[in-house]
């Protein structure tokens, strides 16, 4: 009886075994096979979206390079791998923690009283976790891959967007022909430095442009958005000068930047003729103003012509096509050329202009064939005579068309010829500046060291006071080799620059009308430089 209930139990603990032990591993199998990779993404989203206090810190950091904007860094520019790395490590924890887990409770499953029974349990579970692990193990890796994949293809795409939209913005400056420069400092500004239009925050972003802080748009460390390209409309922000930090307030890099520098002896009258060159930009710009060009009807018009405004349709058109609007680019430019008017009187004298380094007046000018910003350099004539001091005018290398202003009176041979009474009414207005040679000659070589391709550039020579003395009427050239004695001066200019044009100038204004030679001059000089003029032909 014994022996039956021996062979009995025996065969019942047999079937005990047969059925706990596969049990207990496909139970184990199932656990670690998809528990693992449930565990995977379960640390990827505490470090990607919960982010809770107990979540140990990261072993990396994004490296930011000293020195940079003060912008939360793109995502995908660092942070993304830097989550990645964190994500694996902390996927890495878990998983072992929950292998740890599993070892422990098989190995207690051989200890105690109960192990006859719990052990069958630990043979069934080590088995379905050893495979278990290993089918895991290999769906955790696939997933991690994936995860690495998929930021490593996000980060490609996301660098390779940035750099195709800065060589885009690149490319549309370089079509539309857009330099910009510093009034300031006169370097080559690549990209303004933009301030951070959040409230109260005035920090300064000197690189906006797509990379490491934003494609589109970035994030300042005050939580404001910038955006990150003219093509954005960048240039609607606060603008400075990368190199010297000056405020660009003409909002730089919206239209192309034309760089006209006057140079000259002292007293030649440079910053009169500057001072009526805009006098008259200004006249136009009025005259071409809504308001100015309104007219009363009169009658009735006849079948032809539709009346606009007491105009006819093809004067109207031909009006539009022709105004020029005009605005001062900065305070600075407004604050010293609003009154330019009250100083072009015959009776009035110019305040000599001071030995430092200019600032540009900048002027921007819209007409049909769009918009252009012009910066006018006005130089003091002292400035040219070391060739110190004239290295110093770097804005010299910028320009394509430049003005030298001569006094015909400084020049001793003319002087010498007026009549005695003659002298003695010009004598007050005469400039006791050296030879006009002295500061050609100068400015000419500096140019030309300065890399400046002189064959690729125009030079006005603009002699003035035409309103004091009789001139040679059309042939200025002529007038000034023979009656000045400058014929070197003539020869090198026609010989060195593309193209040299002689004028001469009366920087007067009388009864609210400039010289007529001011825009005869001004269209010389503009219209070359894509800005139409009032009156120009089509």
């Amino acid at each position: 009886m014994d022996a039956v209930l021996v062979v009995l139990l025996a065969l019942l603990y047999v079937v005990y075994l047969a059925c706990v032990v596969p049990i207990s591993a496909i139970v184990a199998f199932a656990v670690y096979s998809v528990g693992l990779p449930v565990a995977y993404f379960v640390s990827l989203g505490r470090v990607l979206v919960v982010r809770p206090p107990s979540l140990p810190s990261p072993k990396r950091q994004p490296k930011i390079p000293a020195g940079s904007d003060p912008a939360v860094l793109q995502y995908f520019y660092g942070p993304a791998l830097v989550d990645a790395d964190h994500a694996v490590r902390v996927a890495y924890g878990s998983c072992r923690d929950l292998w740890q887990r599993g070892a422990k409770a098989v190995a207690s499953s051989f200890e105690g009283d109960n192990s006859l029974f719990t052990g069958p349990m630990g043979v069934g579970g080590a088995i379905g976790m050893i495979a278990g692990t290993a089918v895991g193990t290999v769906a955790t890796a696939a997933c991690a891959f994936i995860q690495l994949l998929t930021v490593g293809v996000s980060a490609a795409a996301v660098r390779a967007a940035g750099a195709a939209l800065r060589a885009a913005d690149s490319a549309v400056l370089r079509i539309k022909n857009i330099r910009m420069v510093c009034p300031n400092c006169y370097t080559r500004v690549p990209y303004p430095a933009y301030e951070c239009p959040g409230r109260g925050c005035n920090r300064r972003h000197r690189d906006v442009r797509p990379g490491r802080f934003g494609i589109i748009r970035r994030r300042c460390q005050c939580g404001a958005r910038l955006k990150t390209l003219l093509l954005f409309g960048s240039s609607r922000m606060s603008a400075h000068c990368p190199n010297c930090g000056y405020s660009l307030e003409h909002r730089p890099g919206e239209a192309p930047e034309i760089v006209l520098p006057f140079f000259g002896a002292t007293g030649a009258g440079k910053t009169r003729l500057l001072f009526s060159m805009v006098v008259q930009l200004r006249k136009w710009s009025d005259e071409g103003s809504p308001e100015s060009a309104k007219e009363e009807p009169t009658g009735d018009r006849h079948a032809g012509e539709r009346a606009t405004g007491g105009r006819p349709v093809q004067e109207q058109a031909r009006g539009e096509r022709e105004r020029l609007t005009v605005e001062f680019g900065d305070s600075t430019t407004s604050r010293k050329l609003e009154s330019a008017g009250r100083l072009l009187s015959p009776e009035t004298a110019t305040d000599k202009t001071p030995p430092e380094l200019p600032q540009a007046y900048i002027i921007r000018l819209s007409s049909r064939h769009g918009t252009r910003i012009l910066h006018m350099f006005d130089a003091a004539g002292e400035l040219f005579y070391t060739s110190e001091r004239t290295q110093e005018l770097r804005y010299l290398d910028k320009a394509t068309t430049f003005v030298l202003v001569i006094d015909p009176l400084s020049v001793e041979a003319y002087w010498d010829r007026l009549p005695p009474d003659q002298q003695a009414e010009l004598k007050p207005v005469r400039s006791a500046a050296p030879s006009p040679d002295l500061a050609y000659q100068q400015a000419h070589q500096e140019i030309e060291a300065m890399g400046v391709q002189l064959g690729k550039t125009r030079l006005a020579v603009v002699f003035s006071r035409a309103d004091l003395i009789d001139g040679p009427g059309d042939d200025v050239a002529t007038w000034a080799s023979d009656e000045l004695g400058l014929g070197n001066l003539v020869r090198s200019a026609r010989l060195n620059f593309k193209e040299a044009g002689f004028f001469r100038t009366a920087a007067v204004m009388v009864d609210g009308a400039m010289h007529e030679s001011i825009p005869t001059l001004m269209r010389w000089v503009l219209t070359h430089n894509g800005v139409d003029l009032p009156g120009d032909r089509s």
